[in-house]
C-alpha cells in the first residue's frame, strides 16, 4: 500500500501542496485531478522523490520513502506529462537503454524489450529515430521506457496526451489491466477517462484535498430520481424513515405525474424500489440520479 501522510510542499510564501493524506490500494486505478496549479504535478513529485517534502511523510509497504527513497524509485515507474526521452536515439536504442539503467539482466532484456515493443504497439517503428516520431508515438515510447522494469508502483501524468482515438482505447485498456495488479496513480484533465479508467478519485484544489472516494460513490450522492403520480407530501412520507434522508421536487411531468430526487445515507437502489412497490402510486421510472463528473468537478473546484 502507498500511504500518503500530512504532506507539505512550499515554495517560498506559497504552499503548492498542503497538509494533505490519502492511500492507494493496489488493484484499483486511483484517479488524481484537479484544475491547472492545483497541486497535482507536485504531489506526483513528492511521491515518487523528485521533490523533497516541506513536511509529512510518504510510505510504501509500511517504510517511509524519506529514508529509503532509492528503494521505492527501484519499484517505481513514473510517466510525468512531458515524457523525457532522447531525440537522437532509435526506439529499440532507447529501450536497451532504460532496460539496461533499470538492471533488467542481460539474458532477460531482449524478452522484456520485445514485451514492451508489442504492449505499446511499437512494432512498425523500431528503427525509427525518437525525434522524427509523432506526439503520439512519443508517448508510447515513453510508456514502454516507464514500464520495462515491471514497476510495482505506477504513475502516470496525462498517458493519453497526443494519442489518436484508437491508441487511447488500447492505452486505457492497458492502464485498467495493470490497475489489477499495481498501485497506479492516472493524472488527467480527461474527465471522460476518469470515467473509463478510474476506480477511486481525488481531487486536489489550491493544494487541498476536496474529494476523495470511489468514482461510484463520487457520482451518485446516494440519490434516485423516482416519476410517479404521488404528490409531494405523500412521498415525504414514504421516505422519511431509515436510510432515507428526505424527497426533493425535480420536475412536473405532466398528467398528473412529477419527478423527485430520494437522498439516501447509503446507497441502496433496491430500498427505494421496495418502497414505491408497496405503495398505491403508478410508476412511470426509477433510476439512479448522477450528476455529470464535469459538474461535480467544478462545484468542487470554484
Amino acid at each position: 500500500m502507498l500511504e500518503v501522510k500530512n504532506l507539505t510542499r512550499k515554495f517560498d510564501d506559497k504552499i503548492a501542496v498542503n497538509n494533505i493524506s490519502f492511500q492507494v490500494k493496489p488493484g484499483v486505478v486511483t484517479g488524481l485531478l484537479g484544475p491547472n496549479g492545483a497541486g497535482k504535478t507536485t504531489t506526483m513529485r513528492l511521491i515518487t522523490g523528485f521533490l523533497q517534502a516541506s513536511s509529512g511523510d510518504v510510505i510504501y509497504n509500511g517504510k517511509s520513502t524519506l529514508e529509503e527513497n532509492i528503494e521505492l524509485k527501484k519499484k517505481l515507474g513514473y510517466l510525468p506529462e512531458s515524457a523525457p526521452l532522447y531525440p537522437e536515439m532509435k526506439i529499440d536504442e532507447y529501450l536497451q537503454y532504460m532496460a539496461s539503467i533499470r538492471g533488467i539482466a542481460t539474458g532477460e532484456q531482449k524478452a522484456r524489450i520485445d514485451e514492451m515493443v508489442q504492449l505499446c504497439e511499437l512494432e512498425a517503428k523500431m528503427q525509427s529515430l525518437i525525434g522524427h516520431l509523432s506526439k503520439g508515438y512519443k508517448q508510447r515510447v515513453a510508456l514502454a521506457g516507464t514500464l520495462i522494469h515491471d514497476p510495482e508502483l505506477i504513475i502516470l501524468d496525462e498517458p493519453t496526451s497526443g494519442l489518436d482515438p484508437n491508441q487511447i482505447s488500447h492505452i486505457r485498456g492497458l492502464i485498467k489491466k495493470l490497475g489489477k495488479e499495481k498501485i497506479l496513480i492516472l493524472s488527467t484533465h480527461i474527465l471522460q477517462e476518469v470515467e473509463d479508467i478510474c476506480d477511486e478519485v481525488i481531487i486536489i484544489h489550491n493544494g487541498q484535498i476536496v474529494a476523495n472516494s470511489s468514482v461510484k460513490g463520487l457520482h451518485s450522492g446516494y440519490k434516485m430520481l423516482v416519476s410517479t403520480n404521488a404528490e409531494t407530501k405523500a412521498m415525504e412520507s414514504i421516505f422519511s424513515q431509515g436510510i432515507f434522508q428526505g424527497v426533493e421536487t425535480h420536475d412536473t411531468l405532466g398528467e398528473g405525474f412529477y419527478s423527485y430526487l430520494v437522498n439516501m445515507s447509503e446507497y441502496k437502489p433496491e430500498a427505494v424500489f421496495e418502497s414505491m412497490r408497496n405503495s398505491s402510486f403508478k410508476v412511470r421510472e426509477i433510476k439512479v440520479h448522477k450528476k455529470s463528473l464535469e459538474t461535480i468537478f467544478s462545484e468542487l473546484t470554484k
